[in-house]
């Protein structure tokens, strides 16, 4: 009796011990569940029904299939998902159209439970008439250059629209494709003529919001046709004023989008800008206001627009007895102590508008500079420069001073030259038609080193090793400004043409016989 009882209460143990886990041995399952069958059967025609079934290989789940099916022609309203341990039910409330073909892509909106790998590549097409249509698009995405292919790229087909094109913002399709490896396709399109949107769809709600890149082209799609996109960037999104708010000494102004240019003045005259970065900007009281002011900011932003904002400011009176921040920081932004051979500039930031400045730069008698003050930045520029030549920059105290009368802490700072087989050389030509464009150099940190305009040939000294980008923007409207894509007017962006490879620079090494022909 004593040994049965130990037998049973060793199994009711195991009972409770045991968990249901997947096994541990074996190479893991990657490749995702099967289907076994579906209901429709793809290329049903005359299907009535509201929802779909499939049954696969194993067991699965819902992985946000609801909010990741992409169907073509689009259904209006929310999905609903059931799994049933290997079978899933997606179903509608809307009716369908007569005499249509829908497909019904998965879009990895299933997973199995194990492993969680997911259904790829799996569809459903049936029709609501006695044909299936039989007309497809096969589209290639092509990036732009310097840019990699977005994984968010999408094509939307609308019937065709003869009003504006911005009429097509925010609508639902008729279809939708996604990409799969580098292309997009959309199979049984009834025959029609379509205004055809490739865009980058990066709020992933299968519309195009006026903030996304787009390509635009309309076409008849009939039997199978192929087409190419390359979406850009438009003149669309507008740049907005986001908050323009006094704190301290400053009003700081926050835009949507990066500025190419910004003036900001008022009737007593233009403001020294203190640049936080591409969005932000501050200005200081430089004329000691003290009632509100309407300012009028003018801007060309990253895409070429131009534009006036107008706002009303008041300064903050400023207590310099109780403020602890009456100090004026010098920061060299210079990533090195050393400098260049030849000709050089070590740059400075100041966190104060700078109105006096008094530096000491102790140089050897061949070696000539200058200062360029720019009221919150300094650059000093050297020439003549030899290989071991010092550099002593000296800046006391008080030597500098801002609007309010704060003052800097002493700052002085050694440079050493460089010897100049610690630097590479370029040399290169640019062979044109093009009668005005802007040549760019950019290094690994997306810094610009160098930049020039309607130069065919250019040599650049001294250049850090690494490697660096070479472009040109074909400035075809002659403003000066680099400017997006209107689809409205139908006017491209301007062309922003790369070299075909990076640029690899060498010390002691001169890169040379570079061509870029455009």
């Amino acid at each position: 009796m004593t040994r049965i009882l130990l037998t049973l209460f060793t199994v009711i143990l195991y009972v409770r011990c045991a968990n249901i886990v997947p096994p541990t041995g074996g190479p893991r399952d990657l490749d995702g569940p099967k289907v076994l069958s579906s209901y429709p059967r793809n290329g049903t025609t005359n299907y009535k029904q509201n929802y779909i079934t499939i049954t696969c290989d194993e067991l699965i789940d819902d992985n946000q299939l609801s909010s990741k099916v992409v169907v073509s022609p689009i259904i209006e309203g929310i999905y609903s998902v059931k799994v049933k341990n290997n079978t899933l039910k997606l179903s509608w409330k809307d009716t369908l159209k007569p005499n249509t073909t829908y497909t019904f892509n998965f879009s990895e909106g299933v997973k199995d439970i194990r492993e969680a790998s997911t259904l790829k590549n799996y569809s459903v097409t049936f029709s609501t008439g006695s044909d299936i249509d039989s007309s497809h698009l096969k589209s290639k995405i092509k990036p732009l250059p310097g840019e990699n292919t977005n994984p968010n790229s999408k094509i939307l087909l609308f019937e065709e629209t003869k009003d504006s094109i911005t009429s097509l913002l925010n609508r639902k399709p008729e279809y939708v494709g996604t990409l799969d490896s580098g292309m997009i396709k959309i199979n049984y399109i009834k025959e029609n003529t379509y205004t055809v949107l490739a865009i980058i769809d990066n709020n992933k709600n299968n519309k195009w919001d006026k903030n996304e890149p787009v390509d635009i082209k309309t076409f008849e799609i009939k039997n199978t046709v192929n087409e190419e996109f390359s979406p850009q960037k438009t003149i669309l999104d507008t740049t907005k004023l986001l908050s323009a708010n006094s704190m301290g000494k400053f009003v700081n102004l926050l835009f949507s989008k990066g500025l190419q240019k910004i003036i900001i003045k008022d009737e007593h005259g233009t403001y020294t800008l203190n640049k936080q970065s591409s969005t932000k900007y501050a200005i200081e009281n430089e004329y000691k206001l003290t009632d509100t002011s309407k300012i009028q900011i003018d801007y060309v932003d990253s895409m070429g627009i131009s534009g006036v904002f107008y706002k009303k400011i008041k300064f903050k009176d400023i207590d310099l007895q109780k403020d602890k921040d009456s100090l004026i920081n010098i920061i060299n932004i210079n990533s090195s102590k050393f400098i260049r051979p030849h000709i050089d500039s070590i740059q400075f930031i100041t966190d104060k508008l700078i109105t006096k400045l008094d530096i000491d730069i102790v140089v050897p008698k061949h070696i000539t500079y200058s200062i360029i003050n720019n009221y919150n930045n300094f650059k000093i520029i050297l020439k003549g420069q030899r290989e071991k030549d010092s550099v002593l920059i000296n800046i006391p105290y008080k030597a500098c001073s801002s609007i309010y009368n704060e003052y800097n802490r002493a700052y002085k700072q050694k440079f050493v030259t460089g010897q100049e087989k610690d630097y590479g050389n370029l040399n290169f030509e640019i062979k044109t038609q093009a009668e005005e464009y802007i040549i760019y150099l950019e290094n690994k940190k997306n810094t610009i080193v160098y930049t020039s305009k309607n130069t065919r040939k250019n040599s650049v000294k001294n250049m850090e090793p690494g490697e660096y980008k070479l472009f040109v923007h074909i400035d075809t409207n002659k403003d000066g400004y680099w400017n997006a894509y209107d689809p409205v007017k139908n006017i491209p962006a301007e062309p922003i043409i790369y070299f075909k490879e990076n640029l690899t620079i060498r010390a002691n090494w001169d890169l040379e016989d570079i061509q870029m022909i455009f």
